[in-house]
């Protein structure tokens, strides 16, 4: 039986997760309401149900197919319950957050005006328990508004459940009797569709509960015109400040894409890496695709695991189409969705349901980016399709192995305090990979990365491996003449020998072969990715435009790139111009709290003399998770004459990160110069006298007499030391 409105599949559809109907409450008030519903409307409603052991909509569903049938309702009732407010799950993603999106913009509108004079929300939320403060918070910000729900709950000393019919109202320290909540949930339903029916002002299409509509009117033509006549030259004027000001500011373009990484809905959440592995791949192959600009991966993984609605994504990245999917294990091995959202309206334009091997990933992704390219009404040439597999390797089993030690290697460079026991746990699975494809060239570097931190540990912190530094520079090494030995074309080669000469004893190389590099059609390509800080190497010797110039232009497809923001900074701070580097903080479109970033902003003040700001911001901040800010700690602290605390943020051995000005305004220059030699007798160039010098080179906080090898090899590279002495 069809809708009472003509265009809908339901009156009314019910969401909930399943864990809440095990004792079958959720059937019994859906029995309940029907009954009640028939002795209060007088035509029969229609309600969807669903009764089967799983979420909502299925895996095994065409999601884009039930969003366009099961959620074409008129009302949409969700049973909250303390489980229900779970991002990952089927009934919040496909129901809850799928029908607020559609509502907002079929012929109704999610929040309708009612005879009274009210204006009422499409969804009619129903409660079962208490909530914590974060899931009232994550429904009120879907919502956009305060919840508020018609509620089931039982109460009394220690007790938080659903409310039964068989519970007495006396005995309920909420004091609601089931019957009549269930009359409460029927005279709403019987309000919302007399208005749907009998519409007594034009629908409001708000995401706020509370915005009043405006009352229909026979002269509302001209004054829409004016209106939008208005919002065209206050747009107009507001986007020609945005790009006189902010030449960064995401501009969207008609065919443009971001792919988010694939969530994992797998129970046991084991499946990250293909999920990741399978978004980087898709992203790479449409990257192939002409005439379609698309959002790097940087930008794109800048949203994993944030529950924002896919309009504010789009608008952040500035691209009109959406792909998002989800990967979960299935009995014979995963089950894959995916789907093309069309951003200004939330428009499904193409999804499908895969059921696949781990071994099939690259036949998967580009079968997808051929079927986005499709619905995009973009042909693919054959070079295209060709180009298309660009994971580096055509080994499946590589591939996966090498996915698999990615997600421990990332998750590594996050727990930095155990950085060198996920690394090492990580090259098991990048030594596996180049068992199975010897000429796969990222598990190589990848690999090179644990013994690169290796040799910069702390001599006092207690590892697991006990390579003298000699064997763990051998490792390192080795590991980026295999990228090189590897690489396909000598710009390649080029790119990765200037890792090689970074961490050598003779820079005489670094200029010419930078110079090959940088001025490469390649240069934005090989530079999105550049492990062991690279860039900031080649722009503390003079190369700070040129790396500028390829920043800005990585930003262009990936404007969330927190390394591509930095590099831009760095230059102007190698010259010495903190207010400039400070004004362009802003106006860069990186999140605020990356930690690196973040200390620079505080450097840059502090270097400006404005302690008071750099006190604010490290109250709000907590500096606890991050060593570089105890650094900036201790340098207050001794502008403040508080020498005694500013030392105890500064220990030798794990808390100096990025500079060593702290250390100098602790301790003095004396002693200052004593770390910066024991930092230079280091087989690599130590990040720390790397960072010193480009972030205060004007203003060393120690003598590069102290540090031999440093100041020989700087000037191996061109650098004039006498005048930063």
């Amino acid at each position: 039986m069809p809708s009472v409105i003509q265009g809908y599949e339901y009156d009314i559809f019910i969401s909930y997760r399943h864990n809440d109907n095990r004792s079958g409450w959720v059937t019994e008030f859906v029995n309940a309401l029907q009954e009640e519903l028939a002795s209060t409307i007088k035509e029969p409603l229609t309600i969807y149900f669903d009764k089967n052991p799983h979420d909502g909509l299925l895996e095994t569903h065409n999601v884009d197919k039930s969003l366009e049938g099961k959620l074409k309702c008129l009302i949409f009732i969700p049973i909250i319950s303390q489980t229900y407010c779970d991002p990952k799950s089927f009934a919040w993603q496909y129901e809850f957050v799928a029908f607020n999106k559609l509502a907002k913009e079929d012929q109704f509108g999610r929040d309708i005006k009612l005879s009274n004079g009210n204006v009422a929300s499409r969804i009619l939320p129903i409660k079962i328990h208490d909530l914590d403060e974060e899931d009232k918070a994550l429904l009120e910000s879907e919502l956009g508004g305060v919840l508020r729900a018609i509620e089931f709950i039982y109460k009394e000393a220690g007790v938080n459940r659903p409310l039964k019919s068989t519970d007495s109202k006396t005995d309920n320290q909420n004091k609601t009797d089931y019957r009549n909540q269930v009359n409460k949930v029927a005279n709403a339903i019987k309000e919302i569709i007399t208005a749907l029916k009998n519409p007594v002002a034009q629908s409001t299409r708000t995401t706020s509960i509370e915005q009043p509509t405006t009352k229909p009117s026979q002269n509302r033509k001209p004054i829409l015109i004016s209106i939008a006549l208005l919002l065209l030259i206050a747009l107009g004027y507001f986007f020609y400040q945005q790009r006189s000001t902010n030449n960064q500011q995401p501009i969207q373009l008609d065919k443009s894409i971001a792919v988010l990484p694939f969530v994992d809905l797998s129970e046991q959440k084991d499946q990250g890496w293909f999920g990741d592995g399978l978004t980087e791949e898709i992203l790479n192959s449409l990257a192939h695709v002409k005439g379609l600009n698309v959002i790097s991966r940087t930008s794109s993984f800048a949203f994993k695991n944030k529950n924002l609605r896919i309009q504010v994504i789009a608008d952040s990245l500035g691209v009109n189409y959406v792909v998002e999917g989800s990967v979960r294990k299935s009995d014979n091995g995963l089950r894959i969705t995916a789907q093309l959202i069309r951003s200004k309206d939330g428009f499904h334009i193409w999804s499908n349901t895969y059921d696949r091997n781990a071994k099939d990933i690259f036949a998967l992704q580009q079968e997808i980016a051929s079927r986005i390219a499709e619905s995009l009404d973009i042909s693919l040439d054959p070079k295209a399709v060709e180009q298309m597999h660009s994971a580096g390797t055509t080994n499946p089993e590589a591939y996966i192995k090498f996915l698999q030690g990615n997600e421990i290697f990332l998750e590594g460079h996050i727990k930095r305090t155990e950085m060198l026991l996920y690394l090492k746990q990580a090259n098991i699975s990048f030594e596996e990979a180049i068992r199975l494809d010897p000429d796969f060239i990222n598990p190589y570097l990848f690999r090179s990365d644990y013994y690169f931190h290796y040799l910069l540990k702390p001599e006092k912190a207690i590892y697991s491996d006990t390579l003298t530094e000699k064997q763990a520079y051998s490792f390192l090494q080795k590991g980026i003449e295999s990228a090189i030995d590897k690489s396909k074309t000598e710009i390649e080669k080029d790119y990765y020998r200037l890792f090689s000469i970074m961490h050598s004893a003779d820079w005489s190389s670094l200029r010419s072969n930078a110079e090959r590099v940088l001025n490469s059609p390649e240069a934005a390509q090989l530079f999105t990715y550049q492990p062991f800080n690279l860039a900031a190497l080649l722009t503390s010797v003079g190369y700070g435009k040129q790396i500028t110039k390829i920043s800005r232009a990585i930003i262009k497809n990936d404007p969330l790139n927190n390394s591509a923001s930095r590099q831009i900074l760095e230059a102007m701070m190698v010259e010495g111009d903190y207010a400039k580097a400070l004004q362009s903080y802003d106006s860069l479109n990186a999140f605020d709290q990356e930690p690196r970033l973040r200390y620079m902003k505080l450097f840059c003040l502090y270097q400006l003399n404005k302690i008071d700001e750099v006190s604010n911001l490290l109250a709000q901040t907590d500096s606890t998770k991050v060593s570089s800010y105890h650094s900036m700690q201790a340098m207050v602290l001794a502008k403040e004459g508080k020498l005694k605390e500013a030392r105890q943020f500064m220990d030798l051995d794990n808390r100096v990160d990025y500079t060593l000005n702290g250390f100098e305004a602790a301790y003095g220059r004396e002693a200052t110069n004593r770390e910066a030699a024991r930092l230079d007798k280091k087989l690599v160039t130590h990040h720390i006298l790397l960072f010193s010098f480009l972030y205060s080179q004007k203003n060393l906080p120690f003598d590069l007499s102290a540090t031999p090898n440093f100041a020989r090899k700087l000037k191996q590279a061109g650098v004039d030391i006498k005048e930063n002495q």
